[in-house]
């Protein structure tokens, strides 16, 4: 497949709106384009995005990539698309296999490493999925407790990008994602 489509949620004061996120994935110069009014975070996804890509063990598509987002007129911000900025390349570029497209939602923000690190607006996001009429919404674990507050929607909390590329029947073999060290607290000297 070359072309994918996933879903995800941006929200505008009090109010969720799911996005369109397609992924065409082709011959041409290498890099990535994001279109559809995406402000300078989510811009700032194209390396988020590859970083965790390659950080959970999968390849890195080495051609032309361009994202969608739609509506094109409703401004998008934050990192909350990520992780469906993430599975649709992976989908586009035969990596993962995702059925039903048009009733999962992917709202998490990516670390460099793959985890999945939780965004606000969680709850207003699930409320817009599930008004879609979407039956399976994808969070950080973070999240899950506020996603669950709405009715006829499964929430899966996921911890990295290779938990989650796991759950949809990856074909590829992925690391699990080692928990970072911590760093001693030199403030108590």
């Amino acid at each position: 497949m070359t072309i994918a489509r996933t879903l995800s949620c941006v929200t505008v004061a009090v109010d969720g709106h799911i996005i369109d996120v397609e992924a065409h994935v082709s011959d041409g110069l290498v890099g990535m384009n994001v279109t559809g009014l995406a402000d300078a975070s989510v811009n700032e996804s194209k390396d988020r995005v590859r970083a965790a890509v390659l950080n959970t063990g999968a390849r890195w598509p080495q051609k032309r990539i361009t994202v969608g987002l739609s509506p094109a007129w409703l401004p998008k911000h934050g990192s909350g698309l990520d992780l469906a900025i993430a599975i649709a390349i992976l989908v586009a570029d035969d990596q993962v296999q995702l059925d039903a497209m048009n009733s999962t939602v992917f709202f998490g923000e990516l670390a460099l490493d793959g985890r999945v690190r939780p965004v606000r607006g969680s709850l207003i996001a699930a409320m817009a999925a599930a008004r879609q009429g979407c039956r399976r919404m994808f969070v950080a674990r973070e999240d899950v407790a506020e996603a669950a507050l709405v009715s006829g929607l499964e929430v899966i909390g996921v911890s990295s990008l290779a938990e989650t590329m796991s759950l949809l029947g990856s074909a590829i073999n992925v690391p699990e994602i080692q928990e970072p060290l911590a760093v001693p607290d030199d403030s108590e000297d």
